[in-house]
């Protein structure tokens, strides 16, 4: 503070016998450079590599923010006594002496601090931008009035356009705020003045009115640049100005929202962009922060929205700016030496301006003045290497920069880059980046095309699995549902859907049997208490292998299930927390099957994994019980989100059924335990909630299935026929008959015409029958059959006379 308090006493004395309060823009080339220095010396040197230095940036502002409120408190006549107990500045403002707003304007200038000076800007209520704007036209258009002006004059416009920085934004503690918090009190007597309701201000060197014109931002640009027409003599500043314009106009006039461009075009137009600036742009992240900030101002709907200037008024303005520096051969792109990024940003600019009002018959001479500068920039196209491109987009990544995930996901689905030990640095480097589905997802895909290859690099591929399963880990629960399921389309057997290095799949074994041992140690018991903190980490350990290989998991889940006493609670439990291991892609549910054949269409992937894993082994009547009970549980419903209730289950009955339950009863033969359990399954299958009509039994073939048991009903009650286990068992089988004929009877009644066919088939089949089946069918005939005693056992009955 000492210093540049300092320098503004010097500059003081060099004006004499004026001072800074009256100096002109003619005498800052004579008294600014103490200033200047004092500066440069404050903020020092930017860091190696060309990054700017943060806290040089910071004192950068303090310092813009200090000599404007100046200014301001000069303008609003601010009591001292009150400014030092509400000003946080005061200290080093108290300290300056008076100046006017020409030493403001050119400090700004000197110290390339326009976007600065823009944001601040934005700050302040639109009425008050455009005054500022109308004294920084009528500054610079001010002898004496260089090319250099216009510059700044056009980075002050673009930086308006391109808002504020995002890392900023939020902030209540930034010295912006700040600036403004001490506007809306210096001003708060004046409520047309304040942040919220500026109407009007009356300025010492430019006479302001209340016409709309003067918080018309466009316009105040738009007609500034048009009076700074004999300024503008190299093609660069040209390029500038007419792009600016364009884009000014694009997103005033021409869009209502923002254009949301696929991640690839954002791509290309950074590499492009950052290709033109030269290879004296050092590509650092700022460099690209710029560059994204270029193509949002370019895409999104102005915040100014024009009160005055119509579209076709500032397409004239432009034109005509654009046919008179054409005249003067600015328009001309002939030597190497014309900085290139100006013409890439207007040959965009021109064609997306084109585009939009190729739709109006309106502006013909305009439009065919764009297209002759659209033709006379015929650039050579811009490089656009693989290489540049990773490099764009690792940056991007690594810095968070806008749009990262998105550009996570490109990053992460790029075979191509996926050799370099930079692409799987940067994986490693910044998982938390990639941590959402669909990059995963794209990120599997990648290394299952690395795996997949014959000259596959092993130990890359086992570092980028597990890099994979970390990311996959640090997801909600949610995501990694989301994931699974996406997973299970890809493959069911997920990384090793083909043939992979025996090295990789070792060391997946390794983990899947070790995630598998901790489960069952740590709560999988017959008699222990499952913690919610045990199940969540079961249930990440499961989801982890799951995510690598969804039938090896899904397996080893159905093994503990059935040969672990007492597991399948916990296996249940764990599975119903997994949703997006379902499976659904084998068939609808609920679609009725009524053409007379046993449909195992539907089967998910965990009823196939429980059918290898039990196979044709001899279980134990325990190891039945154990499947059967974690079948029963599958098929209950469950609450997976509290906060919504939503209730469902992992396995449909009619999964079930037609998995486990119609292969067993429908070969019938000598082994009555497997008869016995597809009873007992049936009976807990049908005493599960359904849903409303249809039935989900009606996509289990029910007629054969009720002639199946129809048959076995029939035979238990003949002599010398199959025997059932126990009285338990044949009391079983009734009630699965009725309850099985009770559910397809009402749906026969809902809709007798579309299974009458079926029922007068399972009628003529079940008169081979015994006869008392037709009594346990009674609900399935309806009004369609009567109940009728055999005659022949009439006959039986009958007694003589005598």
């Amino acid at each position: 503070s000492a210093i540049l308090q300092g320098a503004f006493l010097q500059a003081e004395k060099l004006c004499l016998p004026s001072s800074l309060c009256s100096i002109h823009k003619v005498d800052w080339i004579h008294v600014g450079s103490p200033i200047v220095l004092a500066v440069r010396e404050i903020c020092g040197p930017d860091e190696p590599g060309g990054r700017p230095n943060f806290q040089a940036l910071s004192w950068k502002k303090r310092i813009v923010c200090v000599v404007w409120l100046k200014l301001l408190s000069r303008e609003a006549q601010e009591d001292v006594e009150k400014a030092w107990r509400e000003n946080p500045f005061f200290s080093l403002q108290n300290g300056l002496p008076e100046m006017n707003h020409v030493v403001l304007l050119e400090l700004v200038k000197s110290t390339a601090a326009a976007r600065i000076f823009a944001h601040f800007l934005l700050h302040l209520p639109q009425p008050r931008i455009g005054a500022e704007l109308a004294r920084l036209a009528e500054h610079v258009r001010s002898d004496p009035a260089r090319e250099e002006d216009v510059r700044f004059f056009l980075e002050v416009w673009w930086e308006l356009w391109k808002g504020t920085d995002e890392l900023n934004a939020g902030n209540e503690e930034t010295i912006e705020a700040m600036f403004a918090n001490q506007f809306a009190r210096l001003f708060s007597g004046c409520p047309s003045l304040t942040p919220h309701a500026a109407k009007r201000l009356k300025l010492d060197s430019v006479d302001m009115t209340t016409s709309s014109a003067n918080t018309d931002i466009l316009h105040i640009f738009l007609h500034a640049l048009k009076d700074m027409t004999d300024l503008v003599s190299s093609t660069d500043v040209c390029f500038q100005s007419l792009s600016i314009s364009l884009d000014a106009l694009y997103t005033s006039f021409l869009i209502k929202e923002e254009v949301v461009l696929p991640v690839t075009e954002k791509l290309d137009y950074l590499c492009e962009g950052i290709y033109c600036r030269g290879e004296n742009e050092t590509l650092s992240p700022e460099l690209i922060q710029d560059a994204q900030r270029d193509l949002w101002a370019s895409l999104s709907p102005s915040q100014f929205k024009p009160s005055r200037m119509k579209l076709f008024e500032a397409l004239k303005i432009i034109t005509d700016l654009t046919q008179l520096w054409k005249d003067k051969g600015l328009l001309t792109v002939s030597s190497p030496l014309i900085p290139r990024y100006s013409g890439f940003h207007l040959q965009r600019s021109v064609q997306r301006v084109l585009t939009a009002l190729d739709e109006s018959p309106e502006a013909v001479t305009e439009k065919n003045t764009l297209r002759d500068l659209l033709k006379s920039l015929d650039l050579p196209a811009p490089e656009n290497t693989p290489e540049l491109q990773a490099q764009v987009t690792a940056i991007i990544i690594t810095h968070l920069l806008q749009d990262y995930e998105s550009f996570a996901e490109l990053f992460a689905g790029q075979t191509s880059w996926a050799r370099s030990e930079s692409w799987v640095n940067c994986l490693e480097k910044n998982q938390a980046a990639f941590c959402h589905h669909r990059a995963l997802l794209s990120l599997s895909t990648t290394l299952m095309s690395l795996v997949h290859t014959e000259s596959s690099d092993v130990s890359q591929c086992r570092k980028l699995m597990k890099i994979t399963a970390d990311i996959f880990s640090a997801l909600s629960l949610e995501d990694k549902n989301q994931a699974l399921a996406a997973m299970l389309v890809l493959s069911s057997r997920g990384f090793f859907s083909c043939p992979v290095p025996s090295a990789v799949t070792e060391g997946f074994d390794q983990e899947l049997n070790m995630a598998f041992n901790c489960i069952i140690q740590g709560g999988g018991g017959a008699s222990a208490v499952v913690s919610q903190g045990n199940l969540t980490t079961a249930v990440s350990l499961v989801a982890r292998v799951a995510f690598q290989n969804p039938e090896a998991a899904l397996k080893s889940c159905c093994h503990s299930a059935v040969f672990n006493k007492g597991a399948f609670s916990l296996m249940a439990k764990i599975l119903h927390q997994l949703p997006g291991l379902q499976d659904q892609r084998g068939g609808k549910e609920g679609e009725p099957k009524n053409d007379g054949f046993i449909s195992l269409s539907g089967r998910s992937l965990l009823c196939r994994c429980l059918q290898e894993t039990v196979g044709n082994k001899s279980m134990s009547a325990s190891e039945k019980e154990q499947l059967l009970r974690f079948l029963g549980l599958l098929m209950t419903s469950q609450v997976i989100k509290e906060e919504e209730e939503k209730k469902q289950s992992f396995l449909s009955p009619q999964k079930v059924v037609n998995t486990f339950v119609l292969p067993n009863l429908s070969a019938v033969g000598d082994d009555s335990l497997d008869i016995e359990f597809g009873l007992q399954l049936l009976h807990a299958a049908l005493s599960v909630e359904a849903a409303p009509s249809p039935h989900w039994v009606l996509g289990c073939s029910p007629f054969p299935l009720l002639f199946v048991l129809a048959q076995l009903y029939s035979q238990a009650y003949r002599c010398g026929a199959i025997r059932l286990r126990s009285m338990d068992t044949k009391e079983l089988l009734v009630s699965v008959l009725t309850t099985l004929g009770e559910v397809v009877g009402a749906e026969v009644e809902a809709n007798p015409s579309t299974w009458s066919r079926a029922l007068f088939w399972l009628h003529n089949k079940t008169e081979e029958l015994d006869w008392t089946v037709q009594f346990h069918l009674k609900a399935v005939w309806g009004q369609h059959f009567k109940n009728e005693v055999p005659s022949s056992m009439l006959e039986v009955c009958g007694l003589p006379e005598q």
